[in-house]
Parts: structure tokens; C-alpha cells; sequence
């Protein structure tokens, strides 16, 4: 069995550990058991990817040559406190930003999809479960997990894209970006909810978990419509047979 770590692999996964099949390959993983198990981050860090490398001692002839070279820089980090106009120029930006993402249907749309099913959840998931047979189980397993990742996904993916179009940060790659990865990861999880509602639906006649199902179906197009390429993004270890 291959257990050499794949980078990055966490960020595009739906954080069901429990049914990955790369969690031994997941610095996420591993520290989180590890935290879990001593009590200390700091110690569950180091257990679980070691010690940082030490650094190399430096040669005193070369020194000087590298302080010389970084003169010109002398002060430049000694206060990278914000000023208050800074402060509130960034605040502004912020708050543009959050407008512009909270008005798109995408956005709306993933919100309100994760308040009904979550509200849903909370009035039927305990007594249809208790009578469910395997199938109808796992279809509530999926749409309880899956209720809220979509929203984290969905914003996670339009914030990205909007510091690219406004601010050129992040990727210059149009598919291997992280919007891409994102959309990608709620695209995944909105088809196997449309999925699972529609088993429930059928199962319980309950009308409300079919427009649930066509909830998911439909914020799916949007999201699709939002970022066509989405589904072209390799995600590390999962997309890549060759792990």
C-alpha cells in the first residue's frame, strides 16, 4: 500500500474521512488523529509530520555578503500593523466583495438550499431513521452530510474567482484553480444529494424532500453555468488514477 502523502489533497475533498480511501495519505488526516490523541496541536503536528528541519548553520564569511544584500530592506517589515485607512480601505473592499457575491443566484440559492434541507433534517432525519432500511440510511447520510459542505464550496469558489477578477490573486491557470476545485468538489456532492432526496422522496411520498431534490438539481446548473470548467479540475489523488 502506497502511504507517501499527496499534497493539497485535503482541499478538495468533501471531509468524509470516514469513507476516504486516502486518509492515510492526508497530512490533514494525520494531524487531526494526531491532535486528537495527545490534546496539543503543537504536539499533535509534530507527531504526526515530524520536526521542522532544522536550519543550516550559516557561514559567518557569508553573512555579511547577506546582510549586505538585504540592507536595502532594512525596516521594511518592522511595522506590518494596518493603519486605520488602511484598515478601512480594507474593510471596504471586504464589504464590496461580500455584496457582489451575496447577489449572485449562486450564492442565494446554495444558502437557502442548506437552511431548508438543514431545517428538514431537524423535524424527520431522527424518526424516518430509526425505521430506514440500508438504502434510505444512506441516502440520509448523504444529504446530512452534504447540506452544509455545498454552501462552504459554492462561496468558497465565487470568493475565489473575485479576488482573481478584481484583485489577480491567486491562479492564472483558467481550469487548475481553486474556484475550479471548489465548484468541483459542490458540483460532486449536489448530484449524489439530488440522488439521495429523491430516494427519500420516494420512500417517505414527502413532497418537500422531492423539491429538495430538485433544489440540488437546479443550484447544480447554476453552479455549472458559474464555472463551466469545473469538472476539467484534476483534484489531487482523486482525479489521478495513477496514485
Amino acid at each position: 500500500m502506497d502511504t507517501e502523502r499527496i499534497d493539497f489533497i485535503s482541499c478538495y475533498c468533501d471531509r468524509w474521512c470516514e469513507r476516504c480511501a486516502y486518509t492515510l495519505r492526508c497530512s490533514l488526516y494525520a494531524c487531526e488523529i494526531a491532535t486528537a490523541m495527545c490534546g496539543d496541536f503543537a504536539e499533535g503536528l509534530e507527531l504526526a509530520v515530524g520536526r521542522p528541519h532544522p536550519v543550516d548553520p550559516v557561514d559567518p564569511v557569508d553573512s555579511d555578503a547577506q546582510e549586505a544584500d538585504l540592507s536595502p530592506f532594512a525596516g521594511a517589515f518592522d511595522n506590518v500593523e494596518m493603519s486605520p485607512q488602511e484598515r478601512a480601505e480594507f474593510d471596504r473592499d471586504e464589504g464590496a466583495r461580500d455584496a457582489r457575491i451575496e447577489a449572485l443566484p449562486a450564492s442565494t440559492m446554495s444558502h437557502a438550499y442548506a437552511m431548508v434541507s438543514h431545517r428538514w433534517l431537524q423535524e424527520r432525519d431522527e424518526g424516518l431513521r430509526a425505521r430506514a432500511d440500508p438504502v434510505l440510511a444512506e441516502a440520509f447520510d448523504v444529504v446530512t452530510h452534504d447540506s452544509a459542505l455545498v454552501t462552504v464550496k459554492v462561496h468558497r469558489a465565487l470568493d475565489g474567482r473575485d479576488r482573481y477578477q478584481h484583485d489577480r490573486d491567486g491562479e492564472d491557470d483558467p481550469v487548475q484553480n481553486d474556484w475550479n476545485g471548489s465548484a468541483k468538489v459542490a458540483l460532486i456532492s449536489l448530484q449524489r444529494s439530488e440522488v439521495a432526496w429523491r430516494v427519500i422522496a420516494q420512500a417517505t411520498s414527502d413532497e418537500r424532500a422531492l423539491a429538495l431534490a430538485d433544489g440540488a438539481r437546479d443550484l447544480g446548473r447554476v453552479v455549472q453555468n458559474e464555472f463551466p470548467r469545473a469538472m476539467s479540475f484534476i483534484r489531487p489523488g482523486f482525479d489521478e488514477p495513477w496514485r
